[in-house]
């Protein structure tokens, strides 16, 4: 399917002349003479590419394609130039999300090979996979630790099952350092910058545990980065479905724009609690939380961790008292569990007759055992905050 393209900042001559050249390989999205405009423009024609100037003014037009970027990170970027940029400026274009530099001194025929590059980075095959979100009660409650072992049991499941976990705990979140895996690229990388990337990368560039699961961990002071859209959130939800069977988000326990949109787009919603009232009231509010979403008819489940005694009684009461079905439980096994995160494993690897373990085997199989809803790949979330 042709990519749809959008002219921006050139004058009318070489918009004219470049619309020309690839009339027959993309669509027409428009022309923006004003480029001080393209945050609008993008929202309202939703192109695949724009073709923005840079000679002008590079440094405004950067900062502008980065915040453009956060609000439609499906956008993709080609830099549009006289002639060849120096390597500075080279560096600043790429670190923005430019996917290619086009030069005019290299006629129209340069936008052509652009345009095909783009093309072929989009052919592959999707695999429609499943996103679950799990959301803590509280802090301390083992929402991490709960999602890495989910995570470990559902990858031991199938041989060809594509499973990858994902920190989406944007400030907070330590899902690498508990698993012991490099972060690079991380999850800020795909949030930033994923729209550049290629089939291959989405699928190969996350580092794999070696339980058989890929990992999105955060890497370096995120404090310095740009704040994360809702927009990227449901992108790279949308993106991550494509290549893997199993998302597991890690969103940790607050209540933001980045885990109400996680929530907004995953077919599973699950609530990590302990039995304690200040995680059962943390419970409560998080589930009126999501239930203001209307995000339809699976209901949000609650995983009890560290349980000390369940059975059909204990289910009952749990769920009577926060409102939502009960997933199951994870007995109290601190020292395997701790033993797991000393050596950055999950339990199946250090500790499989461990009680722990067989508790998260049987939440995998009821999980994995769950259909995706269709109606759900219909709905959005950005009503909520619009």
């Amino acid at each position: 399917m042709p990519l749809k393209l959008m002219l921006a900042g050139m004058n009318e001559a070489d918009a004219r002349s470049l619309r020309q050249a690839v009339a027959d390989i993309a669509h027409d999205a428009g022309y923006l003479r004003d480029w001080t405009q393209l945050e609008a423009a993008c929202k309202q024609a939703r192109p695949d590419l724009v073709a923005i100037d840079i000679d002008q003014r590079p440094g405004q037009v950067i900062a502008l394609v980065k915040r453009t970027r956060a609000m439609s990170p499906g956008v993709a970027f080609l830099a549009v130039s006289a002639e060849p940029p120096n390597a500075a400026l080279v560096r600043e274009l790429t670190e923005a999300g430019m996917s290619d530099l086009v030069l005019l001194s290299e006629g129209p025929g340069d936008l052509r090979r652009a345009l095909r590059a783009a093309s072929s980075r989009e052919r592959a095959p999707t695999l429609d996979g499943e996103v679950i979100a799990m959301l803590g009660a509280k802090g301390g409650v083992g929402t991490t630790l709960v999602a890495a072992n989910l995570a470990g049991e559902l990858a031991a499941r199938q041989a060809d099952r594509k499973v990858i976990l994902v920190d989406l705990h944007v400030f907070l979140g330590d899902v690498a350092t508990v698993l012991d895996v490099a972060p690079r690229p991380s999850v800020l990388w795909f949030l930033q910058r994923g729209a550049v990337a290629d089939p291959r990368t989405w699928s190969e560039a996350p580092p794999t545990h070696a339980a058989g699961f890929r990992v999105l961990g955060l890497d370096g002071d995120v404090a310095t980065v740009d704040p994360v859209s809702a927009e990227q959130v449901v992108f790279l939800c949308a993106k991550l479905r494509d290549r893997y069977h199993t998302v597991i988000l890690d969103l940790g326990s607050d209540i933001n724009e980045v885990t109400l949109a996680a929530c907004s787009v995953a077919q599973q919603r699950v609530l990590v609690l302990t039995d304690e009232h200040a995680a059962r009231s943390g419970a409560i509010r998080r589930r009126d939380a999501l239930r203001a979403l209307d995000l339809g008819p699976a209901p949000t489940r609650v995983i009890l961790n560290r349980a000390q005694d369940w059975g059909p009684a204990a289910q009952e009461r749990l769920e009577k008292a926060v409102g939502m079905p009960a997933l199951g439980a994870v007995t109290n096994a601190w020292q395997d569990m701790q033993l797991a995160m000393e050596r950055g494993q999950v339990l199946r690897q250090c500790a499989p007759k461990s009680p722990a373990a067989r508790d998260l085997g049987r939440i995998a199989d009821t999980l994995g055992g769950v259909a995706a809803d269709d109606d759900r790949q219909k709905r959005t979330f950005f009503s909520f905050f619009r």
